[in-house]
């Protein structure tokens, strides 16, 4: 991408940059003199034109002024010394008129700038996008990973279907996150384990609730949806995905934290303040932790272990430096709504499973088990 560019002698100087790589690209009239990779803010290159001679080109870049002080040197006597706008995204060549260093010997007054001893903004810039690159290529990585141990384990088209599922439970969440203005990072699928929508902590007791349940919520609208193009085409596979939504979105609710049940549990008893509650939400911790262990699934063990630290560790914080927590109102509805979804999700793996659909009795056996 062009940076900047100028005329000298009868010849134009155009100067490309791409942020990405540090890849550096001095070319004149067209043809490349000079090539290098540089992810400072001042840059130098040295070449030979024919005619002309030695050549060397010095620009320091001035983000915050969005401008580039550059000096041409030929022969070891410097010729040009000019500034110019910076135009990183403009991709066609500039016109002399248009060029703000297209200028003469005589014509110069602005004196090149030294080169900054602070931190460069624009390397700063470079480092996030890079960051930000190396997250996208980790978050494919994760989603090919999850798709291959899947297939493994089931089929191929299961393996989708399961993705599937994942991901529009977590869109939920991350939609939820935007509704009450927190900035997200995006949703990282993890084999084994499932799907993590990252974003900002919720600011209150109610917003942890809404956010935890939107996911469910969402997975409802999948599991309904599903089964009622299951219902008009009796299509097996949109009945499979339907059962399998069902199955996986109560799952979350388990109130264990940090599954999204224990989310809404944890809230509605941090709220209300009660130990006979803390003690019981504690114990299902405990439940659920010996059964991981006996059917070894060791990294929820994990999870389930985080969650309880977090539980105590929060627990000891006084009612005042604790999230805003819900009013008997908020409560009262939460429980409601959270017991509304999980009765829906029951009832649509019994009404699949009673249609007889091959496969859809393996959610009744895990609920029975």
């Amino acid at each position: 991408m062009q940076l900047f560019s100028f005329d000298y002698a009868d010849r134009q100087f155009r100067v490309d940059a791409t942020p990405a790589t540090g890849e550096e690209i001095i070319s004149v009239d067209g043809v490349v003199v000079s090539q290098q990779r540089n992810f400072g803010i001042t840059s130098e290159h040295t070449f030979v034109l024919e005619a002309v001679g030695e050549v060397k080109l010095i620009y320091v870049l001035n983000m915050r002024a969005a401008d580039v002080n550059y000096e041409l040197w030929v022969n070891a006597e410097r010729v040009l010394e000019a500034a110019a706008p910076v135009s990183v995204e403009q991709q066609e060549s500039f016109t002399a008129a248009e060029t703000a260093g297209a200028l003469q010997p005589d014509q110069l007054a602005v004196p090149a700038a030294a080169p900054a001893k602070t931190t460069s903004w624009l390397s700063i810039g470079l480092i996030a996008f890079k960051l930000l690159k190396a997250v996208q290529v980790f978050k494919v990585a994760l989603l090919a990973a999850s798709v291959a141990v899947y297939s493994v384990m089931f089929t191929l088209e299961f393996a989708l279907v399961l993705i599937g599922v994942l991901v529009f439970h977590e869109y939920g969440h991350l939609r939820a996150m935007k509704k009450c203005g927190l900035p997200t990072k995006g949703m990282y699928l993890i084999p084994f384990v499932g799907g993590l929508a990252v974003g900002d902590m919720p600011k209150s007791r109610w917003q942890d609730v809404y956010i935890s349940m939107m996911g469910p919520v969402y997975g409802l609208l999948m599991t309904v949806s599903f089964y009622i193009v299951y219902l008009i085409t009796e299509s097996h596979f949109a009945g499979l995905v339907a059962s399998t939504s069902a199955l996986l979105n109560l799952f979350n609710l388990i109130p264990v934290h940090p599954l999204d049940g224990g989310r809404v549990v944890k809230s509605l008893v941090f709220s209300g303040r009660n130990y006979l509650a803390l003690v019981a939400l504690l114990a299902i911790s405990a439940a659920c932790f010996v059964v991981a262990w006996q059917l070894g699934f060791y990294f929820i063990m994990f999870f389930i272990v985080l969650g309880v630290v977090d539980i105590v560790s929060g627990w000891r914080l006084g009612l005042a430096e604790d999230l805003p927590p819900l009013n008997a109102y908020g409560i009262w509805f939460s429980v409601l709504w959270y017991l509304v979804v999980v009765a829906m999700f029951l009832g649509m793996i019994v009404l699949i499973a009673q249609d007889g659909l091959p496969g859809s009795e393996i959610a009744l056996k895990v609920l029975a088990s």
